[in-house]
């Protein structure tokens, strides 16, 4: 099973579009519509409200700690539902984007 596949039909049911269940998205929607809606999703972010919330809120913390001094204040500090970026050193950086020898 593909879950980025299946998450992405949840956040359609969940905004209502396509119907009221994972089943009934599927067979109401085409393809071509999936992959329109994809598209969307990739160029403006998540169709739910709540994370557009979180994301903001998060942008206005980072920006309102800023501006008071605090220093390397990152907004996804206070997104707990956005993927956290892997911690690793340059060299391992390195190493899992061009590969070892």
């Amino acid at each position: 099973m593909d879950f980025e596949a299946e998450e992405f039909w949840c956040e359609l049911v969940i905004n209502g579009i396509g119907g009221r269940t994972i089943a009934e998205a599927k067979r109401r929607i085409s393809t071509k519509e999936f992959a329109i809606w994809r598209a969307f999703r990739e160029k403006r972010g998540s169709l739910f409200v709540g994370r557009r919330i979180e994301q903001g809120f998060g942008n206005l913390m980072a920006t309102y700690l800023s501006s008071k001094g605090a220093k390397n204040v990152k907004a996804l500090s206070f997104m707990p539902h956005e993927n956290q970026p892997e911690e690793m050193s340059l060299e391992e950086y390195m190493l899992k984007t061009y590969g070892g020898e």
